[in-house]
């Protein structure tokens, strides 16, 4: 038994050796096609997932940012994960 390979539409970065873990702002406007202001109204609204604060920078696991790309219409913070 085969089983069928499940090819994802857009994936934020090939897993391979050096990938970064997380993003910066200018990262994350580039690969959303979203503005500052409209990254940060839609984590606001829960709709997209918030920053993790490293020492004084902001930056967005890689993780929580594929999760809203694999379905950003249906994208919701959960109360469990809120760094998710």
């Amino acid at each position: 038994m085969q089983l069928e390979h499940h090819v994802n539409a857009r994936e934020l970065v090939p897993q391979t050796f050096g990938a970064p873990a997380f993003f910066r702002m200018a990262d994350v406007i580039r690969i959303t096609a979203l503005s500052r202001a409209t990254v940060y109204r839609r984590i606001a609204e829960g709709k997209f997932p918030p920053p993790v604060h490293l020492g004084c920078a902001c930056r967005w696991p890689r993780a929580a940012l594929q999760r809203w790309i694999d379905d950003p219409e249906s994208y919701s913070r959960t109360p469990e994960s809120p760094m998710a």
